[in-house]
């Protein structure tokens, strides 16, 4: 936690955003994943989240899993872009800034 805490005041405020493709399902803590991005985070930065909507098994996550983590982590939903993934509807965009 400590590392955390220093490496978040190295880079406060300096970055504008952060894309997880594919990977988020991969991630052990998201919500805590989600909390150390924070410090680094300039005002208005930009998290997107592209996944395949599935159950871990298939090597996805639920889009309503991510929503609530990202939510327990302090993040709201600003933008979702369906339209921007593959044609066969398996994967999400979801976009979130800090609350």
């Amino acid at each position: 936690e400590d590392r955390a805490k220093a490496i978040g005041a190295e880079f406060a405020d300096s970055v504008d955003a952060v894309l997880m493709l594919k990977t988020y399902h991969e991630i052990g803590k998201p919500v805590d994943l989600l909390r150390n991005l924070r410090p680094a985070l300039r005002r208005g930065a930009r998290i997107g989240i592209i996944d395949r909507d599935g159950n871990g098994e298939n090597h996805g996550v639920q889009k309503k899993v991510v929503l609530q983590e990202a939510e327990q982590a302090g993040y709201r939903l600003v933008e979702e872009h369906d339209d921007w993934v593959k044609a066969d509807r398996m994967d999400y965009f979801l976009v979130f800034v800090v609350k």
